[in-house]
């Protein structure tokens, strides 16, 4: 996986404003043109109101109230309170707008990071927590979404006014539009210094909050454990820890910018003074008027507003910079190979799928070269059914996710009826391939919801398919049926019950090579055995391949192939094995004494 470090490590970047993530959001207004030419228009017909508004007020000095010119003050002042009026519905209109533009951007930024997130091998899941990728999703997305909604355009507006105001100020007056122009630079200065420090805290804050969530939903999603071992006071002591250093890192941004914003304001009311004494000097020699010296002040006055507004969205600029780089960093990670349907391998049709399993010379590692599975051959017919047995840690479950590509083999390939599973479309492969497992997901909603998969089916035809399977008894003990509500990862459900859902999931797709990772370990003997012979109904005919704990379930199987340490030590059928000094008979005499145990 691409970047990896840069994930599981949480790394924070430390570079500049990156040209490439500013063109890539932009990218995103691009798409709502005509909002965009909309608020454009409405920042420059602003713009030209603004101005407008101290050059009357001046000109009605020299001309209405020194003159006393009473109907021009009339005039003026009708003019001057339309002008207001104007420009307060087009800052209503540009509200609405922007904020219609930052939706909208973040609902195609949350859809296509979604969908991005669907695509990622499960590599990388096992690598990120949870709390850390819902932070990029939530937190990074929103922050984003205000740079587009309050920053850009407002940003954009206030660019337009102080070039506005600077090219009136010079027409009025040269000298003392240079003498305004000398605040730039320090102000510049000011800004780089401090902005340098705030958005590297502003970093550090986005990925202490990330593992805040991470830290978050580990703790609720493992409550009971925490409970039932009283970690709820070492929890908490871990938790104060991540909340202290994002607190920190919080005051000493906040620090940072309550230093700014005063020593801005001091430039400009030095700044401001200075144009007051010199104006006014220049006054009293008569060489400028009391208007141009007044719309001069106002200009001056009105220069360092959008200044101060830039210095004040500064922080949401940093925000959203940091959030942006986190997102697209997670947008560049390295989809599942193949992932798109419309990609150039091969989907073969349901019809044409048989199941014929190979696997020749296969070689595979979670991580760099510890080999999981080494030099793994052998094959399954079509309607057989295998089991894989051996100790904990085998490679049995690994054998299971490399067939369903969950995870790519390094070396060897794996034959589906004669094609290698590398050219076979992998959405198209899951759909041949089913697999149940002992851990299963379900998610919030109703129990109708949880079988299908929000997939459309008559409740006649449902509950038809689960008779078949001698499953009705599951159904009939749910207090509403089909409309029973299924809470946060089953957690209403007792393992029987969450393993009928999985098994009428599957029959359902009608899979032509089933995976069963035994579930029924932790079952009471009579949910054991309306699920065992539900399962023997489901592979009948089918190509099976069973990852068994209890031997007893294993017994019909057409080959059982024993691992040890990732590499096949013996296969067989069960009266081969039970003849041979092999792990499997041994294995086979212990589950035989467990079970006198416990019938005594």
């Amino acid at each position: 996986m691409q970047n990896k470090d840069y994930f599981s490590k949480d790394r924070t970047p430390t570079r500049g404003f990156n040209r490439v993530v500013i063109r890539k959001l932009f990218s995103y207004i691009l798409r709502y043109k005509a909002l965009g030419i909309l608020s454009l228009f409405i920042v420059i017909a602003g713009t030209i109101l603004f101005l407008m508004g101290p050059y009357l007020f001046g000109y009605t000095i020299d001309h209405g109230i020194v003159n006393g010119d009473i109907s021009l003050l009339y005039k003026m002042a009708i003019a001057l309170f339309g002008i207001k009026t104007v420009r307060l519905l087009l800052i209503v209109i540009q509200s609405y707008n922007l904020q219609m533009i930052g939706q909208k951007v973040t609902m195609d930024m949350r859809m296509e990071l979604f969908r991005h997130i669907h695509s990622l091998p499960v590599s990388f899941f096992d690598k990120n927590p949870v709390g850390r990728i819902v932070t990029r999703l939530t937190n990074d997305i929103a922050s984003i979404s205000e740079l587009f909604s309050v920053g850009v355009i407002t940003v954009i507006g206030d660019l337009f006014i102080i070039a506005g105001i600077i090219v009136a100020m010079f027409l009025l007056d040269v000298q003392l539009g240079l003498l305004s122009l000398l605040a730039f630079p320090i102000m510049i200065i000011l800004a780089c210094w401090f902005g340098a420090r705030m958005k590297n805290s502003f970093r550090e804050i986005r990925r202490k909050l990330a593992q805040i969530n991470s830290y978050l939903n580990e703790n609720i999603t493992g409550m009971k454990v925490i409970q039932l071992f009283n970690r709820e006071g070492k929890n908490y002591k871990i938790f104060g820890e991540i909340s202290d250093d994002n607190l920190k890192e919080q005051s000493k941004y906040i620090t940072y910018f309550a230093i700014f914003q005063p020593s801005i304001h001091m430039v400009s009311g030095f700044t401001i003074a200075i144009i007051l004494w010199y104006g006014g000097m220049r006054y009293l020699d008569g060489v400028l008027t009391l208007g141009v010296l007044v719309t001069f002040l106002t200009y001056v006055q009105n220069l360092f507003d959008p200044i101060r507004d830039i210095i004040e969205k500064y922080n949401i600029f940093q925000g959203a910079m940091a959030s942006s780089e986190r997102v697209f960093g997670l947008m560049e990670e390295q989809q599942e190979p193949d992932y798109s349907i419309a990609n150039p391998y091969r989907e073969i049709p349901k019809k044409e799928f048989k199941g014929d399993i190979i696997f020749r010379n296969v070689w595979f590692a979670y991580n760099d070269s510890d080999f999981v599975l080494k030099n793994i051959s052998f094959q399954v017919k079509h309607g057989q059914s295998v089991a894989l047995v051996g100790v904990t840690g085998s490679g049995k479950t690994s054998i299971a996710n490399v067939l369903t590509r969950f995870y790519e083999i390094q070396k060897g390939a794996i034959f589906i009826d004669g094609i290698d599973i590398k050219k076979i479309e992998k959405i198209g492969l899951r759909y041949m391939i089913g697999y149940i497992s002992q851990d299963v997901f379900l998610f919030s909603g109703t129990l109708r919801e949880n079988i299908t998969l929000f997939r459309h089916m008559e409740d006649s035809e449902l509950l038809s398919i689960i008779n078949s399977l001698g499953l009705m008894p599951f159904i009939n003990r749910m207090q509403d049926g089909l409309d029973t509500k299924i809470s946060e990862r089953g957690a209403n459900l007792s393992v029987g019950e969450r393993q009928f859902i999985s098994l009428s999931r599957i029959i359902l797709y009608d899979p032509q090579i089933i995976i069963l990772d035994e579930a029924t370990s932790s079952m009471d003997p009579i949910s054991e055995v309306f699920i065992q012979e539900a399962m023997h109904k489901i592979t009948k005919g089918k190509t099976s391949i069973l990852i068994a704990h209890r031997l007893s379930t294993i017994l019909h199987c057409d080959k059982i192939i024993e691992l040890n340490r990732g590499e096949i030590i013996e296969e067989g059928t069960h009266e081969e094995l039970l003849k041979k000094d092999s792990l499997y008979r041994q294995l086979y005499k212990l589950s035989l004494k467990g079970k006198f145990v416990e019938s005594r």
